[in-house]
C-alpha cells in the first residue's frame, strides 16, 4: 500500500516592524517649542526696567525704528542716556536741544534715505513710562517732528478688549506694542 504523505505546512510566524515613537516624539517636541517661541506677528519691543508702558487696546505693528526712551527723570535713544529731567522745565512748544542733537546725529549715520523717507519723515517709536507728563511727551514729539521724524508711534501695552472679539491674533495680553500718533505734522 501506498502510503499517504500528509504534508503539513509549518505556520509563518508574522513579523510586523515596529515603530519606535521616542525619536518621533523629540522632534515633534522641537517642532511644537519653535513654533510657539517663533510665533505672533509682532515683534517684541525690549522693555526698559524703569518704563512702565501704559495700557490700550488697538495699535499697529512695530517695526525696527529708533526709539526714545522717557521716565519722569531721563531721556534715553537707544541705549545712550541724553539727558537727566531733574530741575528741567519742559515747554511742549520747544525742542529738547540735547535730543534734537542726537537725532540729528542719527540722521547724518542713515548713509541713504528712500524717496518714501525723504517725501513722509523718518520713523521712531518712543517709549513714554505712565508716569511721564503730557508736556513731555509733546516736547520729545515736537523735537521729532523739527528733525524730519514725523512718522511717530508710542509704544504701549496691548490689553484685551472684552468688549471687542478680535478679527486677527495679535500680541498676547500685556505684550508691547507701538500705536501710531495722529495729529499735526
Amino acid at each position: 500500500m501506498i502510503s499517504s504523505t500528509i504534508f503539513s505546512e509549518k505556520q509563518k510566524k508574522t513579523v510586523s516592524p515596529k515603530l519606535s515613537l521616542v525619536a518621533l516624539m523629540d522632534i515633534f517636541t522641537i517642532l511644537v517649542f519653535f513654533l510657539l517661541l517663533n510665533s505672533g506677528e509682532a515683534q517684541k519691543i525690549e522693555n526698559a526696567k524703569f518704563i512702565k508702558l501704559p495700557d490700550s487696546t488697538k495699535g499697529d505693528v512695530p517695526h525696527e525704528e529708533l526709539m526714545i526712551l522717557v521716565n519722569p527723570e531721563e531721556i534715553w535713544v537707544g541705549k545712550e542716556k541724553i539727558l537727566d529731567l531733574e530741575g528741567l522745565e519742559y515747554n511742549p512748544e520747544e525742542v529738547i536741544e540735547e535730543l534734537s542733537a542726537e537725532l540729528l546725529g542719527h540722521t547724518e549715520k542713515l548713509e541713504n534715505l528712500t524717496p518714501f523717507q525723504e517725501a513722509n519723515g523718518l520713523a521712531v517709536i518712543i517709549m513714554g513710562d505712565r508716569e511721564v507728563p503730557y508736556a513731555l511727551l509733546k516736547s520729545v514729539m515736537t523735537t521729532c517732528r523739527a528733525n524730519n521724524f514725523l512718522n511717530i508711534s508710542l509704544a504701549v501695552n496691548r490689553v484685551v478688549d472684552t468688549r471687542i472679539i478680535p478679527s486677527s491674533a495679535g500680541p498676547l495680553d500685556g505684550e508691547a506694542t507701538s500705536a501710531p500718533v495722529q495729529g499735526e505734522g
